[in-house]
């Protein structure tokens, strides 16, 4: 029961009763209605969650084989090449050839900057000192410069070494750079690409910065303390593929649904091949997969459907938790919380419809008369009653036919008229639904389960359900509460006016006796 009143009261003064305890055993028993309606709609609570929890797990067996349906999953290729360490080769479409000959291999380059590097200079003390301070000479108004690739910069004799730096490097012709590390200055020509690095200008700058005129083509080369590159174009990956050539800026080549991964240069006069042949390891996987899965949703699924149901263990109110200990609340719970969906004629006919969709004959005439059932690749039903419908897989009978029979095992699975109308399933078309491969019948059989599932509890993607079969009941029964605490909270406030009249009636007789009393000299 809800406690609504905070009001205090005095009673009993003149009849001597507990005045406070009649009322709330009489108030505990009128509640009796409302507890049970607070009880029903814990075990409502607890039915969605049950429901939703049903879904997500027939939502997930869905996930792991609707592609099951697809041509796609048995067209899977694997690819092999004769020399890996010199072109790689991955399935990334649909390859139309089984081998690729491949020939005149060039990696890919990019292109390189044109750099040179001074080592020995040492300016670590001397950035922040001027030029004129480093006895740079003035070559007409206090001026000096440097010429660099044709681009000559001005300095003023007054600049600090850094500035001179600074000023190089804001042109964005040239990166220049200074390592303290390895006591080095480094030029840099910005774009890579074939080039040179010529650099001239006064000698007194020049030795200040430590460095020499000269050019990366000529007269650094061989040079100890100096390391410089003549900068070269980017050069693009080529391959000959079945006598074609193809041409790429990096070292991946896409053709043909194959994406080839070069990864080093060829002789001119070697070659290599690249081979294709159907996954079906990986066509294994994915029917293997869903058998276990299905498996696992007919075990969790039953298991539900039989649950024991503990009458006798309602749900607790808040009012019986006080007295409890944790351990037992949480006992009690899972006795009042078992066998919720014990029954449930909902999951008793998916299951029943999903097993009969495994067990149909496919009546396409285009499938093989040999491969027309799931027993035929090796998939059988469980001849044990206790394992109630499960699938059993014989591995090695599956694997010899994804290897000799590739097309007909694809037929099984994936056949369906594709002109039949837009609004026909084969959940809710007989005749289309016994045409259709056994991908295309879990698919639809599985989607609408969890149409009605998402009806009764929700859909699982739903934040806030108002719609849903279970939360119109909640809602039901929340107004129903409402109402009923109402009428609680009426019956407790006549209870308290009657024995608060029958108390003033008691005083006014009490004062009347000791009246009497007195006149009476008693």
């Amino acid at each position: 029961m809800i406690d609504t009143s905070n009001t205090m009261r005095v009673s009993g003064l003149a009849s001597g009763m507990n005045t406070d305890e009649i009322v709330a055993n009489l108030v505990k028993v009128q509640s009796a209605r409302l507890n049970k309606m607070q009880q029903s709609k814990t075990l409502a609570t607890w039915k969605t969650d049950a429901y939703r929890d049903v879904n997500k797990k027939v939502n997930d067996f869905y996930n792991s084989m609707k592609d099951l349906r697809l041509e796609s999953t048995f067209n899977k290729k694997t690819s092999s090449s004769s020399n890996e360490s010199i072109v790689s080769a991955t399935v990334s479409g649909i390859p139309s050839m089984s081998s690729y000959e491949i020939k005149n291999v060039e990696q890919a380059k990019p292109p390189i900057a044109a750099s040179v590097k001074f080592f020995g200079t040492d300016l670590d003390t001397n950035l922040n000192m001027t030029l004129s301070d480093l006895n740079v000479a003035d070559d007409g108004g206090g001026k000096t410069s440097l010429t660099i690739n044709n681009t000559t910069y001005e300095f003023n004799i007054s600049d600090k070494l850094s500035t001179v730096l600074s000023v190089i490097n804001s042109k964005k012709e040239l990166f220049v750079s200074y390592s303290a590390t390895e006591k080095s200055l480094t030029f840099t020509k910005d774009p890579a690409g074939a080039g040179d690095i010529t650099i001239a200008g006064s000698t007194t700058l020049l030795k200040a910065l430590k460095i020499q005129a000269g050019s990366t083509l000529d007269s650094y080369k061989n040079q100890t303390d100096i390391s410089s590159v003549t900068g070269t174009n980017k050069v693009q990956a080529k391959m000959l593929i079945n006598g074609l050539e193809f041409r790429s800026d990096t070292n991946t080549i896409t053709y043909d649904g194959m994406t080839f991964e070069i990864k080093s240069s060829m002789a001119a006069d070697d070659s290599l091949s690249v081979t294709t042949k159907s996954d079906t390891d990986a066509v294994f996987t994915s029917i293997k997969t869903f058998v276990d899965k299905y498996n696992e949703l007919i075990s969790d699924l039953n298991g539900k459907l039989t649950e024991k149901k503990y009458r006798d263990y309602p749900p607790l109110l808040d009012d019986q938790k006080k007295d409890m200990k944790d351990t037992d609340i949480k006992l009690w719970d899972e006795k009042a919380k078992s066998g919720l969906l014990a029954g449930d004629s909902t999951i008793q006919s998916f299951l029943t419809e999903m097993r009969n969709s495994l067990m149909t004959v496919v009546g396409d005439p285009s499938v093989s008369p040999n491969f027309k059932t799931l027993k035929s690749i090796g998939i059988n039903f469980s001849s044990s009653y206790r394992d109630n419908g499960k699938l059993v897989l014989d591995e090695e009978k599956l694997k010899g036919f994804l290897k000799t029979n590739l097309e007909d095992v694809k037929k099984l699975f994936t056949t369906k008229d594709r002109n039949a109308a837009i609004s026909k399933t084969t959940a809710n078309d007989k005749d289309l639904h016994d045409f259709s491969g056994f991908g295309w019948r879990l698919y639809d059989r599985l989607n609408e389960a969890i149409t009605q599932l998402g009806s009764i509890a929700g859909s699982l993607n739903s934040t806030v359900d108002t719609k849903s079969f279970m939360a119109k009941q909640i809602k039901s029964l929340d107004t129903n509460m409402y109402n009923e605490q109402d009428k609680i909270n009426a019956y407790e406030q006549r209870l308290w006016k009657q024995f608060g009249a029958m108390e003033k009636a008691l005083q006014q007789l009490n004062s009347q006796g000791s009246w009497l009393s007195q006149q009476l000299g008693m």
